[in-house]
């Protein structure tokens, strides 16, 4: 091709033909008669040609759907959406633009749908797996249901599958080809069968997560201990029998061990310090026998530990005490003897503590709490001895505190009059005595005081008034005294009140009458004396009533049998007098002792 200012070159069988191109200046030339032909041809074609590019330049062809939206709509048309979340699904929009799609940015193609948490029901479509680009299927806390479609293992690029918190059953596909999984998670469903073989060929996962299923009885594949990646692992409640295999401590990046409420049986493991990057040991709610061996101690980067409610017994290794990143300690409902180490006392990241229905003895460690976020302590049914424990909210974190039921001697400490998000304190049968200190009457946000079963003496504060979140008071078998503040009348969400076998005496306060929420009284066996307040016939949910052994005088008031919910009623041994109103007879009382009254 040869280009001139006048023009192009167009070779044609020889012949030479010049078509000038502006801008270019013209020069009259003759031309042939085969070049004027052609001139007048593409004058009569014009308008064709003008219509051509019209249709082609401005008016767009009716798009026909790409693969990859036909599979999601497919996917849409299975699920409930009540939320309206898959709205922006439609055929006119690209994928891209879908919500919870997102698109690889270099080949456009569909990567990743994720939908956690969408209130999504209906089966998930096998469609969805001919997206040959998805690396990642994300769709955990839904209600989704029905099977795990077997064509999944044609996205030879997942990297993450999640469908955790869903109602999916059925047996779960055999997924060894998925060679490129990371994340792999099917826990919390209702998947049955027995338990995945193949696990132990994905040697790329980083978590895994089968528990929480309806898999049939069967052991921990051995073939796990081939999982060298895998960081977090969740196998709670899969029915899973026998020992811990070996192999299990091949894992060694892991860091959360998760076998929780299965049958696991067998001593606790020694290997266990195998296993240097773990932070968190669940095993509660197996058959693990033995006791926990010194090699715990090893696990330096140790915060969670849980091995309660099995068959553990004897002491608890001295070197646990140096786990200094310890969070939670839970070791209840076991067979553990001897003294809870010292070295307890010294940790500062410690949250959780519970011991209780073990054997443990002697001393508490002085210090627990003292230098830690202390938020819940469970110390009950032991046969700890000495002072009780002073520092437990030290810090102020303080929720839950349970020590029922061991051999605590003293007073109780003032220290926790300050404890003000304390909401539990239960420190009945112990050996307890002295005054309770006011402060600890009026905790702001305390909704259960339970001082019974001690030798604790005085009066009941009238701080009391300011505990207005208490739903239960009990105080049952001491030698508390005197009369009960008017203040009591203030604890509006009260719905226990035991008070019996104690020393209190004078009136019942008519402010008792305040207690609306109340459904269990019991004033038995103290000195209450004067008549029964007609106010108590105005507690709309009283279930028991017991008012026994006091020396209440007067009439029975005719307002108690307006108590409809009631079902047991015992007013004996006091000095009432009168007839018994006929209208007790409206009330559907299981129980009903009038006895050894002047009535």
């Amino acid at each position: 091709m040869a280009t001139s200012r006048m023009g192009t070159h167009h070779g044609n069988n020889g012949a030479t033909d010049w078509i000038c191109l502006p801008p270019c200046e013209m020069t009259l030339l003759p031309l042939p008669i085969s070049t004027m032909a052609r001139i007048q041809k593409l004058q009569n074609s014009l308008p064709i040609l003008a219509i051509f590019l019209f249709l082609n330049f401005f008016v767009q062809p009716s798009k026909s759907l790409t693969s990859e939206t036909v599979a999601l709509l497919h996917f849409k048309e299975q699920l409930n959406d009540p939320l309206n979340y898959l709205d922006s699904w439609k055929s006119s929009e690209s994928p891209c633009n879908f919500y919870g799609i997102t698109c690889d940015k270099n080949t456009g193609l569909v990567s990743e749908i994720s939908l956690d948490n969408k209130s999504l029901s209906g089966v998930i479509s096998p469609s969805i797996f001919s997206l040959q680009s998805l690396t990642s299927l994300v769709l955990p806390s839904n209600l989704l249901s029905g099977k795990l479609p077997s064509e999944l293992t044609n996205c030879t690029n997942l990297k993450v599958l999640n469908v955790t918190g869903n109602n999916m059953n059925g047996t779960i596909p055999a997924l060894s080809k998925l060679t490129n999984l990371e994340v792999l998670d099917l826990s919390i469903n209702y998947f049955s069968g027995k338990f995945p073989s193949w696990i132990g060929n994905l040697t790329g996962l980083v978590a895994l997560g089968l528990g929480d299923n309806d898999f049939v009885e069967g052991k921990i594949p051995e073939t796990l201990g081939g999982l060298k990646k895998v960081y977090w692992l969740y196998l709670t409640g899969s029915n899973l029998i026998g020992e811990i295999p070996e192999s299990i401590f091949e894992m060694e990046a892991l860091g959360t061990l998760g076998i929780s409420r299965n049958q696991i049986s067998g001593n606790f493991p020694k290997s266990i310090n195998k296993l240097k990057n773990l932070w968190k040991i669940e095993m509660f709610q197996n058959k693990l026998t033995g006791e926990l061996p010194v090699e715990l101690a090893d696990l330096s980067l140790l915060q969670e530990f849980d091995v309660s409610s099995n068959q553990l017994h004897g002491r608890l290794p001295r070197g646990i005490g140096n786990l200094k990143k310890l969070t939670v300690f839970q070791v209840f409902k076991n067979n553990f003897s001897g003294e809870i180490p010292s070295g307890f006392g010294d940790m500062q990241h410690l949250d959780a503590f519970s011991v209780y229905r073990n054997s443990f003895s002697g001393a508490f460690p002085v210090n627990l709490g003292r230098f830690s976020p202390l938020n819940s302590i469970d110390i009950s049914e032991n046969k700890l001895t000495g002072a009780f424990p002073m520092y437990l909210c030290q810090n102020g974190n303080l929720q839950f505190l349970l020590a029922i039921e061991n051999s605590f001697s003293g007073e109780f400490p003032i220290t926790y009059s300050s404890c003000k998000p304390l909401q539990r304190l239960r420190v009945s049968k112990n050996q307890l005595s002295g005054k309770i200190p006011n402060g600890v009457w009026g905790l702001p946000n305390v909704l259960m005081l339970d001082f019974s079963d001690n030798e604790f003496s005085g009066t009941m504060s009238p701080e009391i008034g300011a505990a207005t979140s208490l739903n239960q008071l009990v105080l049952s078998n001491n030698r508390f005294s005197g009369e009960l503040p008017k203040e009591l009348g203030k604890l509006t969400e009260l719905e226990r009140l035991y008070l019996d076998s104690n020393d209190f005496s004078g009136a019942i306060p008519s402010e008792v009458g305040k207690l609306k929420q109340i459904s269990s009284l019991n004033l038995e066996k103290n000195s209450f004396s004067g008549s029964i307040p007609s106010e108590l016939g105005e507690f709309p949910r009283l279930a028991d009533l017991n008012l026994a052994s006091n020396l209440l005088t007067g009439s029975i008031p005719n307002s108690l049998s307006t108590m409809t919910s009631l079902n047991s009623l015992n007013l004996s041994h006091n000095r009432l007098t009168g007839t018994i109103p006929t209208s007790l007879d409206n009330l559907k009382l299981s129980s009903l002792d009038l006895s050894n009254n002047q009535l």
